[in-house]
């Protein structure tokens, strides 16, 4: 499954816009289309909000929000989501994190599973410092990165909504994170 989610076709993307335009591409466009694109070539953003999840007493990470404007307007495009660390988590229980807040969402998707196994594969277990970064562009293309280096994309512009939500919606089960990430 990992091999299929990052053994996307670039060619057939950059087949798919030689029909929208007959412009040649330069490199900005270019690297908006690869699967792989380094962390410092994205696109900068501008800080939302910063917060510090805990579970009792204990810090589980530290994260920050960015979009274009500085404010949270709409989830499926053009925002980047980091969180650091602060205790040592496997990458099972990260995945597993994911599913957990989705039940706890409500939320049902015919995508679902296919979503949670492929966070499950490229998910890293974490140590206290490690970066992990959420990354969606403006074609609501979805990157993950683990201490800067690329891990893996899902291509579907559904999934960014979707997986955002697990801290962003109104029914997080974080509320108070979720203010301070939106700097309320």
């Amino acid at each position: 499954m990992r091999a299929l989610v990052k053994a996307v076709t670039l060619a057939s993307i950059i087949a798919a816009s030689a029909f929208v335009s007959a412009e040649p591409m330069d490199d900005s466009v270019s690297a908006v289309m690869s699967p792989s694109i380094a962390l410092e070539a994205l696109r900068p953003l501008s800080l939302v909000g910063r917060s510090e999840l805990k579970v009792a007493f204990f810090k589980v990470f530290d994260s920050e929000l960015y979009t274009l404007s500085g404010e949270w307007e709409a989830p499926d495009h053009s925002f980047r989501f980091l969180l650091t660390y602060r205790r040592n988590i496997s990458g099972r229980f990260l995945a597993k994190q994911t599913e957990k807040e989705w039940n706890h969402l409500a939320f049902k998707d015919a995508r679902r599973a296919a979503w949670e196994a492929q966070v499950l594969e490229m998910w890293p277990d974490v140590s206290k410092g490690d970066k992990i970064v959420f990354d969606v562009d403006e074609r609501g293309i979805s990157r993950f990165y683990y201490n800067g280096t690329w891990v893996g994309t899902i291509e579907d512009p559904d999934f960014a909504p979707a997986f955002i939500a697990i801290w962003l919606s109104p029914e997080t089960s974080r509320p108070a994170h979720r203010d301070g990430l939106l700097a309320d």
